[in-house]
């Protein structure tokens, strides 16, 4: 049995980490010739702090409860089987970009059985952004997926 290769993984990080990086200060940015205003992101003093986030949002979308845990090692966060992990004492990791990604790990596998970093992926995370941060910063980001050759699904 072959498993498939998650194509676009790469691209989609550094789309997100350049994404995030204006994120962290906020503020006006120049987009193309506008200006428009960035939300900050949160930043969480405790991983108690990203499960009360993450509870809620897994509410309101009424999807299946997800758990948030410590992950040991600093080099990456990780969604698997209903699980989120966060290496929480790396302050990168405590961001709210980073939870979000991992929600939206979570909706895709409850919804579309995929842990692809796919347009289902993309289409999740930018709905969230879109709930949790507003119209700015999800323009923004699907900006910088377009910008690097991510698939979204852009809505009619």
């Amino acid at each position: 049995m072959t498993t498939a290769r998650d194509l676009h993984r790469t691209a989609v990080y550094q789309a997100e980490d350049q994404w995030s990086a204006i994120l962290d200060r906020g503020g006006s940015v120049d987009f193309f010739g506008s200006t428009i205003q960035a939300p900050v992101q949160l930043r969480f003093g405790s991983l108690e702090d990203a499960r009360i986030y993450t509870a809620k949002i897994v509410a309101d979308l009424g999807l299946p409860e997800v758990h948030v845990r410590h992950r040991k090692g600093g080099t990456r966060a990780h969604y698997s089987d209903g699980v989120i992990a966060i290496p929480s004492n790396q302050p990168w990791a405590m961001r709210e970009s980073v939870v979000l990604h991992e929600i939206a790990h979570h909706v895709c596998i409850t919804q579309h059985e995929s842990a692809m970093h796919d347009a289902h992926f993309t289409a999740s995370l930018l709905l969230l952004v879109e709930y949790r941060l507003g119209s700015e910063a999800a323009l923004l980001l699907r900006t910088g997926y377009q910008a690097s050759g991510v698939p979204i699904v852009v809505s009619a």
